[in-house]
């Protein structure tokens, strides 16, 4: 295996693995019993899967030797096209109805609330949108600029959570800065992820293979003892689960070492390696396909939302995977399609994007 191969196959296998866990994650919580939401394996494992959803932030933009000179305009405005879309899905999978009139005429203030709640999507491609504008603004230097801003991101997070300033805000702005209207990840501080993944794959990722672990590792549990010793000072005058910087410290450490074993495996080529990794390269297809597998969405309700709340862990565990060959299936098929025909399979997309537009524009109440 080629070096540059190598490093592409666990950059991706990184990503799966932290889909994965979202997938599991989001079906253990929505179909497990209330009284299984109790025991002692459940607790320990939430303290675990507490990691996931940064871990899916911080892999979204890590990009081994992501280039540190501002894009070209073209390449930057096909970028900014990218993450367009994305904000766009992201939206899409809070629609209370699939027509525009019905959803400003008729949504409750909790169905509104649920529309513009700030998910991984939205802050994935804001945060992304405001590197795109770094990038042009700062220069080569722009990787300065990004540290600074997650720093100002963290360490600011418990002060925005606690002004209030989101309750003078529009409704359709005040999700992005905390969880007080239903946002799940909102901007503080989950935007240092997304800028932490990006960060790592400009500099850690640009490095040799040797020079590359030493930081991953050094870098992962420096940030772990850091952010350790910050929780224990700290005790019970800041909240651990909530925005503190103990809390982004220990889950970047973590996730630094986790990037460390994941590329170990793909250099072993470990067995299940490259099943993640295809996983990984299709995140945004596996993110919303699992959601309406589990969920359903503006066009109906799934199967499934009769067993929520039902199952064991046995059961719970068995959906998953029943999910995983489906998510795998789908994912090598829209893969092999871009692969065969891009330009076809880009059209297909387009026109797709094109007709929901039009049929939710144009669809009466």
């Amino acid at each position: 295996m080629s070096q540059g191969a190598s490093r592409e196959l666990y950059i991706d296998a990184f990503r799966g693995l932290m889909a994965l866990a979202m997938v599991q994650g989001h079906v253990t919580d929505a179909l497990l019993v209330p009284s299984a939401l109790a025991e002692r394996w459940y607790v320990v494992q939430q303290m675990f899967h507490g990691s996931t959803a940064p871990g899916f932030l911080f892999a979204s933009r890590f990009v081994a030797g992501l280039p540190r000179a501002p894009l070209s305009l073209r390449a930057s405005l096909r970028r900014a096209r990218r993450l367009l879309f994305v904000l766009g899905v992201g939206y899409f999978l809070h629609l209370p109805y699939f027509s525009l009139w019905k959803t400003v005429g008729a949504s409750s203030p909790q169905e509104r609330a649920l529309l513009f709640a700030c998910d991984a999507l939205q802050v994935i491609a804001l945060t992304q949108l405001l590197v795109l504008g770094l990038q042009w603004v700062a220069g080569r230097h722009w990787t300065w600029w990004a540290a600074g801003l997650a720093a100002v991101v963290v360490a600011s997070t418990p002060l925005v959570w606690s002004s209030g300033v989101s309750a003078r805000l529009p409704e359709a702005v005040a999700p992005w800065l905390d969880e007080s209207t239903g946002s799940r990840f909102p901007v503080f501080p989950f935007s240092a992820f997304v800028l932490a993944g990006t960060l790592a794959g400009a500099t850690i990722g640009r490095k040799e293979p040797r020079r590359r672990h030493r930081r991953e590792v050094k870098g992962g549990l420096a940030l772990l003892v850091l952010g350790t010793a910050l929780a224990w000072a700290l005790a019970g005058r800041v909240d651990y689960w909530g925005p503190s910087l103990a809390y982004v410290l220990v889950r970047l450490g973590g996730l630094l070492l986790l990037l460390r074993l994941v590329e170990a495996a793909a250099e072993a080529r470990m067995p299940g390696v490259r099943a993640l990794a295809l996983l990984g390269h299709e995140t945004l297809l596996v993110y919303v396909l699992h959601l309406h597998l589990l969920f359903g969405g503006v066009f109906g309700d799934s199967p499934l939302t009769r067993w929520h709340g039902s199952l064991g862990p046995a059961g719970a565990l068995g959906v998953v995977l029943l999910f995983l060959p489906v998510l795998l299936a789908a994912a090598w098929l829209w893969r092999a399609a871009k692969q065969r025909a891009p330009h076809e399979a880009q059209l297909a997309l387009v026109f797709v994007a094109v007709a929901f537009l039009y049929e939710f524009a144009v669809r009466p109440w």
